[in-house]
């Protein structure tokens, strides 16, 4: 039987498509790895409002509407991952040998008081040296392992809580509003007759899905919606500043080479024998909670957007948008307040919409989007997974 070809996209659909290929032409962004992000509301001017947007694990949508889509935090699904991971107390005895490793054991019960975990590293060395030279820098290195992944487990449950607090990121606001003031404008134009609405080559390979209608929280399907994406819209987007905001998590909490190992390989260890929490979980093609992660921001500041579109709506439609308008409209959907102004006005009907924001306000309207494998580096599992697997 011959293929049954794709159902063709939802009006407004459509018009989010070609909207999305408008902002890749327009802003240097590349489609392998871009997502919008709506609503775009006025950062609040602190570290941790900044951090909330990095710290997040986007879902495959072309657009991410932060308020209708289900996501987790990257720092969760990271400390879920290093929970279970194991360093066994048999790599320090392979890495020595089992007679050393009962002289060591001799000599470390007749230490009073027994040194501090995280010294026992050193103090293996410096005993080894002297009775085992050979021994001492593999040792003291497969007994470091050991300790360190004590160490991290035990603060990553320190920032749950309770009270849980929020993962740190590398700068904040402070450097970003400087960055964003040493930033160039940038413009984006677009009509909807002239746009392709083909997004069949992106990242997602043309997923687009759970984003609003024509003001925040309106469904995409509702007839006011659907009047306007039917029409032909034009924006003119005018950013004051535009500029690449780059994630680095702070390393304090975070070890890139840990992630990668559990990543890399499947098996025991660096997984623990029994893990609650099993590879497939993590970072599976079908159902893993960290299969992709956030390697920028897209991030303006002053914004003007004016939409405008040749459909002419009754007035009963015209109160809706006007009320409506507040919430925040299309395509970056800011809400009114804190300096941020909403206009809708008509000319026989045909819509006008104005959106203004404030210098000093930046929005985060987009992200650089990586696979996980890609994020930590670009290579790939080694098979012989562990625990449960999908399917079974």
């Amino acid at each position: 039987m011959p293929a049954v070809p794709p159902s063709p996209p939802d009006p407004m659909t459509e018009l989010q498509n070609r909207w999305c290929n408008a902002v890749l032409k327009n802003l240097p962004t590349p489609p392998s790895t871009t997502q919008l992000i709506q609503p775009a509301p006025p950062l609040a001017p602190s570290d941790t409002a900044l951090w909330a947007h990095e710290n997040t694990v986007p879902p495959a949508s072309l657009t991410f509407n932060r308020q209708m889509a289900e996501s987790t935090l990257i720092f969760d699904e990271y400390a879920a991952v290093i929970q279970a991971l194991s360093v066994p107390e048999s790599t320090f005895v392979t890495a020595i040998g089992s007679g050393i490793h009962q002289e060591w054991l001799k000599y470390l019960r007749g230490l009073t008081p027994r040194p501090d975990e995280d010294r026992l590293p050193d103090v293996f060395y410096a005993w080894a040296m002297t009775h085992h030279p050979d021994a001492a820098n593999e040792g003291a290195s497969a007994l470091r392992d050991i300790v360190r992944l004590g160490a991290l487990q035990r603060l990553l449950r320190s920032y749950q809580g309770p009270p849980p607090k929020p993962a740190e990121y590398l700068g904040g606001i402070r450097e970003l509003l400087s960055m964003l003031r040493n930033s160039g404008s940038a413009s984006v134009s677009f009509s909807s007759a002239t746009t392709s609405g083909d997004v069949s080559g992106t990242w997602t390979g043309g997923v687009n899905k759970d984003f609003s209608g024509l003001w925040a929280g309106a469904d995409r399907l509702d007839a006011t919606t659907t009047r306007f994406a039917r029409s032909t819209v034009t924006v003119e987007a005018e950013l004051g500043a535009y500029a690449v905001w780059p994630v680095n998590p702070d390393p304090r909490w975070y070890d890139s080479s840990r992630l990668h190992e559990a990543y890399t390989k499947r098996s025991s260890p660096p997984w623990a024998s029994q893990p609650q929490l099993h590879w497939d979980m993590a970072f599976g093609e079908k159902s893993g909670r960290l299969q992709r992660a956030i390697a920028s921001l897209l991030v303006v500041d002053g914004l003007t957007s004016v939409v405008t579109s040749d459909a002419a709506f009754p007035s009963d439609a015209q109160q809706v948008i006007k009320a409506e308008a507040a919430a925040g409209l299309w395509p970056f959907f800011v809400p009114t307040g804190d300096g941020v102004t909403n206009k809708a006005d008509f000319d026989k009907g045909k819509p006008r919409l104005e959106t203004t924001t404030p210098v000093g306000r930046p929005l985060v309207i987009g992200a650089h989007v990586l696979p996980i494998a890609r994020y930590l580096g670009g290579s790939s599992p080694t098979p012989g997974a562990i625990g449960c697997q999908e399917g079974t």
